[in-house]
């Protein structure tokens, strides 16, 4: 982890300005005014306030610094996704159309830490009301300690879990239900599959299933997964006499990443979504699909508001605008909130409309001037007028 940022908030401290081409005296100003500038300039800069993410929640998220707190302050809507999952295509939609009025955050959690992320209260620590936070970021300059470790050698209460948080570190979720079954409660949480991603099997370029191009479940009979095989029930049917017989036993608590390692030190083999192999691929490591297993599903997940305690119509607003975007809503849409295109394209026909209007009314002036012009002319302005009385009666009575 870098000690550089991420859990910091705030621009850097302005470093002083020392060039002499600013700082030189004009001759020309009095002394009383250059004493006056040389105190304006020495008067110290006010410090920008820096804000800390809670260590719990530094610990949660996959890169800190791909997500700086000034993003999770000035946020409007927080949306978490597990690793390897690609949500970049609707992230970019809303930023494009509601971008310039509702700042989104992308939040990259670590496994199996999606519904975590839904249960907690957003957690930032302000140093002024943490004195040893600050004390210990002070040090830091001196020790060349990084900011993160200081920050998560003082002790903070941890982060009480709740169903729906008021200030929620991430409103909604995209997760892998296979690796978090709790998203499947409809009481709990609402849900919509996305995508569903086929199912591989990592393994060492050299291994004999290679020369396949697609693995049957069956030639895995015989083979160490490092997983249990209650996770993928086709495995664990044609294994079970073979795993019986090895009597091997499989690690437990491991990420996917150390999976992998194991996998490439020769172990096991180990069965993933596509995406995950893709996401920690390594030279000495291949992947093939496998054929007889169930494809794995991934879902945005939110949390349902209490019975007698609904949401505010704002945030109600914002959850219906990105469930828009993931179900594939144009921005020309009528339903949700009026997108940047949908306001240019608002604004643009009723300019249009006014113009078309502005252009008719010089055309109806333009054909009564020719025409009462016209009859001048004749010697029929008296006849012109008449009609143009008889006229205007009629339009009078037709409005009545």
């Amino acid at each position: 982890m870098s000690s550089s940022a991420s859990s910091t908030a705030g621009t850097p401290e302005e470093q002083p300005v020392n060039d002499p081409a600013l700082t030189a005296i004009d001759p020309e100003f009095s002394a009383s005014e250059n004493a006056t500038d040389q105190v304006e300039t020495e008067a110290p800069a006010e410090a920008p306030t820096r804000v800390y993410l809670h260590p719990e929640q530094l610990a949660m998220i996959q890169t800190p610094e791909a997500l700086p707190v000034p993003v999770l302050q000035r946020s409007v809507l927080r949306v978490s996704y597990v690793p390897a999952i690609m949500p970049g295509k609707w992230f970019n939609r809303w930023h494009e159309r509601f971008g310039d009025r509702v700042q989104l955050a992308e939040v990259p959690v670590r496994e199996a830490r999606g519904l975590d992320s839904l249960r907690q209260d957003l957690c930032l620590i302000d140093p002024a009301d943490n004195p040893a936070a600050g004390s210990a970021e002070e040090g830091a300059a001196v020790s060349e300690t990084p900011v993160e470790v200081s920050a998560e050698a003082t002790e903070h209460a941890p982060i009480e879990r709740k169903d729906v948080p008021e200030n929620p570190f991430a409103h909604m979720s995209i997760v892998r239900p296979d690796r978090e079954p709790a998203s499947t409660d409809g009481e709990k949480y609402h849900s919509i599959r996305l995508y569903e991603e086929l199912p591989v099997v990592i393994l060492p370029v050299d291994h004999v299933l290679t020369v396949l191009d697609e693995v049957p479940v069956e030639e895995l009979a015989e083979e160490f997964l490092l997983q249990p095989a209650s996770d993928i029930p086709a495995y664990e049917e044609v294994s079970r006499a073979w795993r019986e017989s090895a009597g091997r036993i499989v690690p437990e608590g491991l990420t996917d990443k150390e999976t992998i390692e194991l996998v490439a030190a020769g172990v096991g083999l180990y069965i993933v979504p596509m995406s995950i192999a893709r996401f920690y691929h390594r030279k000495d490591l291949t992947y093939r699909p496998v054929v007889g297993l169930d494809l794995y599903p991934v879902h945005l997940v939110w949390p349902r508001a209490p019975k007698g305690e609904p949401r505010s119509e704002e945030l109600e607003a914002l959850l219906q605008d990105f469930i828009g975007i993931v179900r594939g809503r144009t921005a020309t849409s009528e339903r949700g909130s009026e997108t940047r295109q949908a306001r240019a394209e608002r604004i643009a026909a009723e300019k249009a409309k006014e113009k078309a209007k502005a252009r008719a009314a010089n055309a109806r002036r333009e054909a009564r001037d020719k025409k009462r012009a016209n009859a001048k002319k004749n010697g029929n302005a008296r006849q012109h007028a008449r009609q143009s009385a008889k006229a205007a009666s009629a339009r009078r009575g037709k409005k009545r």
